[in-house]
């Protein structure tokens, strides 16, 4: 397939400070600016599956703490961040290398990863660097603003479809999401022809809001299967829609793939790559619903001319199976079925019973 370059905002932009006005107000076109921006939000999602997310409400201060955090963090020696490494045994959360997780450093994307979920879940504890009391606070208050606005982003979408706008908050309010800052070392032009910074693939859970730094390389499939170009928008987060939200809409919405490739003006595809192609830093919230909450599509989904398109099925299963094939693989892979599972079955209910 193709990759289409550009440098210029290629995604939807939508409002968040218009889907969350106070919903009185003296004016009479206010009434009309939050469900013309709700209506935006979802056609976009259903069309596109990613948006600039413009206004929203966590501080560029916030950010820029965390991309320091993040710079400091990943310039330890491995050895030191080895002390919290990540893995199934430590519920995914900690310091993660796909290299060494898969140990094949032909194929495994070029990154690196700290991960963390709630923290105030003591059946799933965070790992943390030791002596660093500001990286935890600032990683924590983070991942609940974010929390936030996911909630407000799902409340919008409910209203789309004719539901009551906290329909999705007792499945999401247990905060089982996954947070993580990534590192994408500085490498080689010629590494690109043969590896991925982040290999294709769609994101697991609700939906997913990240922040990069202002190097490029993320790219997003669109319709036509072309890879396009979704440069960094000052001051905007991306957001996109994961496999479960979009199996919740049975399909309405779009969990799109994506990856992350060299910045556009040294694409593989030429002859003028430079040798060294300068680190990348981005940090990454992806609201998932709670691990115990059971996904299936939404009745007012599913039509003559959209048929349900999936059974039930548990979120944390499905997260659980998604992350350890990472783990393994080194990467992720670009589409998934349940059937992809390390027990090779349809991820039915009858066949799941959901751990701490």
């Amino acid at each position: 397939m193709d990759a289409i370059t550009d440098n210029s905002p290629s995604l939807p932009i939508i409002d968040y400070s218009k889907l969350v006005e106070v919903k009185t107000s003296d004016d009479p076109g206010h009434f009309l600016t939050r469900p013309n921006e709700q209506h935006k939000l979802f056609a976009a999602l259903r069309d596109v599956g990613f948006v600039y997310l413009q206004n929203h409400s966590i501080p560029p201060k916030a950010q820029q703490l965390l991309f320091q955090h993040a710079r400091q963090f990943f310039a330890q020696p491995e050895s030191e961040k080895a002390k919290i490494e990540t893995g199934e045994s430590k519920a995914f959360h900690g310091w993660f290398s796909p290299q060494r997780t898969s140990g094949n450093s032909t194929r495994s994307d070029q990154k690196e990863a700290f991960d963390i979920g709630d923290d105030n879940d003591p059946t799933r504890p965070n790992q943390w660097p030791s002596d660093w009391p500001d990286f935890r606070t600032d990683m924590t208050s983070f991942f609940e603003q974010c929390h936030q606005v996911h909630l407000e982003l799902l409340s919008a979408l409910a209203e789309q479809v004719g539901l009551e706008p906290d329909f999705f908050l007792p499945h999401v309010q247990a905060r089982d999401h996954f947070f993580r800052v990534l590192y994408y070392p500085e490498t080689t032009g010629s590494s690109f022809r043969d590896r991925f910074r982040a290999s294709p693939h769609t994101d697991y859970g609700t939906l997913t809001l990240l922040f990069n730094d202002s190097h490029g390389g993320l790219q997003v499939r669109n319709k036509a299967g072309d890879y396009v170009d979704a440069p960094p928008l000052p001051g905007a987060a991306i957001v996109n829609v994961g496999d479960l939200l979009s199996r919740w809409f049975n399909n309405t919405l779009r969990s799109t793939e994506h990856r992350v490739v060299e910045p556009s003006a040294f694409d593989k595809s030429g002859s003028d790559i430079p040798d060294i192609i300068p680190a990348r830093y981005s940090i990454a919230w992806f609201g998932h619903p709670n691990r115990d909450a059971l996904i299936e599509p939404i009745a007012s989904c599913c039509t003559s001319d959209n048929p349900k398109k999936y059974e039930p099925v548990y979120a944390g299963k499905h997260v659980v199976e998604r992350l350890a094939k990472l783990h393994k693989d080194g990467k992720n892979t670009e589409t998934w079925t349940d059937s992809m599972g390390r027990d090779g079955k349809q991820d039915l209910v009858s066949e799941v019973k959901v751990g701490a």
